[in-house]
């Protein structure tokens, strides 16, 4: 295995501490492993890999040589016309032609391939990354609507509670219809809520089917959200030409260049060398030749240097596409660390603050309604918001779990852990 390949088994590598010993639930670290291991995308990068490495040893070898079979000089008028044998001058011809291309040139086109292999390389990276990326977050799309669904449903006895009691004091004259309605709307909105996510369950869970197959079936480990990142976040900035997104980009801009230095070698003359043997009539000696060839690039104004200009200016173009895209991946790259950073910290405050309060104002809330010193409305929006701030913690989780896995494959995609 070379030392390019060893790289791109990054994530069994560096994963593989961290997978869950649990057969049971699915992990995010697992999920990505299994991605990696058996979608046709990686499949297919590592076979077009493979080809380029199988072509590289013919790349900047002597074409093969000719065979030569020939008649020379015979006639065709008079009365020996035809005749193999009667003139002098005929002669049966038979030899070996070698074609030398100009060093330069069979220097570079080794060079290009190699070059080859390296795009194929990098094009692999670029595949690893993102089917890692597209795995990873199918399997955080899933667990956030589980985790949501889950959260609404611990939410839904107290809210039946709530309507029972409503109707108990509607029953009793200590509550209006208004109040019965609104509670049992309350009720209705979370059934509708939870039925909309047992939808979008389903659907997340067969397009994580998509990267992991069967494996989608089984229960979800707990979001990650305080997984480190292993290494300095400045790192991803000073390196980011060094991204799996970017690699073949960059590495076609080097076979790019080669291009233009292989079209200029076109401007160099090649030749050829052919050694024959001529069989002629036993009254006459036989002979042998040998002749060389010399091409000659006169008109290289209208032959090779269009090219080279055409080459040339797809560099250019190149290099422009490299620095839009350099911009572009550090402006995603600067954006991605501060939804972490800035997800961690709220995270943490939704854990200390947010939600006790959210669920100590409901609880209060209700617990006051039940007593008879409270507000009917003043309970049910209490509820609501306890319910909006659960799902926004779960959300929350799951920016910050992408925002991790995109940071993570960055770095351990381009170098060993």
């Amino acid at each position: 295995m070379t030392p390019a390949l060893a790289v791109l088994t990054f994530t069994a590598l560096a994963w593989s501490p961290h997978v869950q010993a649990d057969t049971e639930s699915l992990s995010l670290e697992e999920a990505v492993d299994k991605a990696l291991k058996e979608t046709p995308q990686v499949a297919a990068s590592v076979a077009t890999l493979e080809a380029a490495e199988a072509a590289a040893p013919s790349a900047g070898r002597l074409p093969d040589p000719e065979l030569v079979a020939a008649v020379d000089n015979l006639p065709v008028n008079t009365a020996d016309r035809f005749s193999f044998t009667r003139d002098f001058m005929t002669m049966r011809r038979v030899g070996l032609m070698q074609s030398f291309p100009n060093h330069e040139k069979r220097r570079l086109q080794s060079e290009r391939a190699e070059e080859n292999i390296t795009v194929a390389q990098a094009q692999l990276r670029k595949t690893r990354f993102e089917v890692a990326r597209a795995a990873a977050e199918a399997w955080i799309a899933a667990a956030v609507a589980e985790e949501s669904r889950a959260r609404l449903r611990e939410r839904k006895p107290e809210t039946e509670l709530q309507a029972t009691a409503t109707r108990a004091a509607l029953a009793s004259g200590r509550a209006s219809a208004a109040d019965a309605l609104a509670a049992q709307s309350l009720v209705a909105r979370l059934d509708e809520r939870i039925a909309a996510l047992d939808q979008e369950a389903e659907v997340r869970r067969a397009e994580l089917a998509r990267w992991v197959g069967y494996a989608a079936d089984r229960s979800l480990a707990p979001i990650p959200t305080e997984h480190k990142l292993g290494h300095p976040p400045e790192s991803l900035l000073a390196a980011v030409p060094q991204h799996a997104p970017l690699a073949p980009l960059i590495a076609q801009l080097d076979a790019a260049r080669t291009d233009v230095a292989l079209a200029r070698a076109d401007k160099r003359p090649d030749w050829s060398a052919e050694l024959s043997y001529q069989d002629r009539d036993s009254e006459f000696s036989d002979m042998v030749s040998l002749e060389f060839r010399v091409g000659l690039p006169f008109f290289a104004a209208h032959r090779q240097n269009p090219v080279i200009a055409e080459k040339l200016a797809m560099v250019r173009a190149q290099e422009a596409e490299r620095d839009a895209e350099i911009r572009m991946h550090t402006a995603e790259v600067r954006a991605v660390l501060a939804e972490w950073r800035g997800g961690r910290e709220r995270l943490e405050r939704y854990t200390m603050e947010l939600l006790p309060l959210a669920s100590d104002r409901s609880h209060a809330a209700v617990t006051s309604y039940g007593a008879g010193r409270g507000d009917l409305r003043a309970a049910i929006d209490a509820l609501s918001e306890e319910i909006d701030t659960q799902l926004e913690y779960v959300e929350l989780e799951g920016a910050v779990a992408r925002a991790w896995t995109f940071l993570y494959f960055l770095h351990d995609s381009g170098a060993s852990p």
